[in-house]
């Protein structure tokens, strides 16, 4: 893989994070974020270090498929104003029952959404009305070096192009595509990205990343 070829590239400009950074250890750096490498990610980060996602509309919640039902791990900044909590489990959405392929939200932001719930610790069913709103997660150092992490652990194989790379002063645009398996021989599943970098006045450290829109985020809100 390409990520452990430029490693070494990463420690030589990086480990005490006094020359700036160039073209070519932005590319390191998007290759030890995907390869988990949060040890060299770490040092490449400042302490006070944001990742700002791409923005979506939806409901702002996040979970996982459980026996018929979409259950509810964590919401975004009380996005449903109390309606919804963490271990709620959705079963219905507009009338169409929850399947394995989880939550499937469309619609542009204003849009009212019926669930069918069942409340943590309640055996009853309730209908809950709740509006789509435009959403931006954002990460700090601990979270963003934890997901990274935990992202990495689910692909057997990966490989990164880095389609381009723009740099003005303290800040680096780059648009990249990704490619992985989670098994060898499985399938290969990808993604385009673009994301704008900010560095530090003494361009040697990441201060913010800002995902920028993609168009299947912009389809999503259409039925």
């Amino acid at each position: 893989m390409k990520y452990f070829i430029l490693t070494f590239l990463i420690f030589k400009v990086w480990i005490y994070g006094k020359s700036p950074l160039k073209d070519v250890d932005i590319e390191s750096f998007i290759e030890a974020r995907y390869g988990g490498d949060t040890s060299i990610v770490s040092q490449i980060i400042d302490e006070n270090f944001l990742y700002y996602h791409a923005p979506y509309v939806g409901l702002g919640i996040d979970g996982h498929y459980v026996d018929g039902s979409f259950m509810v791990s964590s919401v975004l900044y009380d996005s449903t104003e109390g309606m919804l909590e963490e271990g709620d489990r959705i079963f219905e959405l507009n009338g169409v029952p929850i399947d394995s392929s989880g939550l499937e939200i469309n619609g542009p932001a204003g849009e009212e959404q019926r669930l069918i719930v069942n409340k943590k610790n309640d055996s009853t069913f309730t209908e809950l009305k709740i509006p789509l709103k435009e959403y931006q997660y954002k990460q700090n150092k601990i979270s963003f070096l934890s997901n990274i992490n935990d992202y990495a652990a689910i692909w057997y194989d990966y490989d990164i192009e880095i389609i381009d790379l723009v740099f003005k002063k303290n800040k680096a645009v780059i648009h990249y595509y990704w490619e992985g398996s989670k098994k060898e021989g499985g399938s290969v599943y990808s993604f385009t990205a673009m994301e704008i970098i900010t560095l530090n006045k003494k361009r040697n450290l990441v201060m913010q990343i800002v995902g920028l829109w993609s168009e299947k985020q912009f389809r999503d809100q259409f039925k």
